[in-house]
């Protein structure tokens, strides 16, 4: 079955119920921006990590990424890991919000030399939080694909998907990358839902973060503080910053 680009693994840590289609699943916040937001292009944070020159191939990709026991409160899907995890549709229209819609499709520009993903929610809760990893070959390459996706959220406002479907878009204030070294926020909005996106670099790796909720919801925007913070300690602690 595709999922956002995706097949299913047969072995997965526990398996949800469903997925949603667009990238980013379940979660709250509120209505102007994502949690710990702050003013700015791209917040920039202090490097907690070591530096490593060396690329992560797919499987140390999988090795950083976050895991049950990093979460134990947590249910996990596992997707295939890999170097291209999505297809590429038909092009957005207009171009100029194409690097949302790789984002969405898990196909991004400059393309990663590996790719790793899995959907998280609470045991008690089935408000998800979508998780893609991509390793690049230099820190200039992971820098090109956060210039390309910020320049686009601020100068998009909507365009037809590869599905015919047209939803808005909307630049958010850039939030604190914590241990890594930059973030920005953007979110997407169709039918009624919002589909909330953060993407982070830690040197030459990316983080995509991803979750949805209703537009009407009084909070709407906010994933789970401890699923970023464990990811993204986990990625700078093991594969570095700059």
């Amino acid at each position: 079955m595709r999922v956002d680009g995706l097949r299913r693994v047969p072995a997965v840590v526990v398996t949800l119920a469903a997925v949603t289609l667009l990238a980013g699943c379940g979660g709250e916040g509120s209505g102007d921006g994502g949690s710990g937001a702050v003013t700015g292009d791209s917040a920039k944070g202090k490097s907690a990590g070591r530096t490593s020159d060396d690329p992560l191939d797919a499987a140390g990709l999988e090795s950083v990424a976050v895991a049950e026991a990093d979460l134990p409160e947590y249910t996990f899907t596992v997707f295939k890991q890999g170097t291209v995890l999505g297809t590429k549709g038909k092009p957005a229209e207009p171009a100029t919000c194409q690097p949302m819609e790789d984002i969405r499709l898990r196909s991004p520009e400059p393309a990663p030399s590996a790719a790793a993903a899995r959907s998280v929610h609470p045991k008690m809760d089935t408000k998800a939080t979508d998780i893609t990893l991509y390793a690049y070959a230099t820190a200039a390459d992971a820098e090109d694909l956060l210039t390309r996706v910020r320049d686009a959220a601020k100068s998009c406002t909507g365009y037809e998907d590869d599905m015919g479907l047209n939803p808005t878009v909307t630049a958010l204030a850039a939030p604190d990358p914590g241990p890594a070294d930059e973030a920005l926020a953007y979110k997407r909005e169709l039918a009624g839902t919002v589909h909330w996106s953060r993407v982070v670099r830690s040197g030459s790796n990316v983080a995509v973060f991803g979750w949805q909720s209703l537009v009407a919801h009084k909070k709407a925007g906010e994933a789970p503080d401890e699923v970023i913070t464990a990811q993204l300690e986990k990625l700078t602690e093991t594969a570095g910053t700059d």
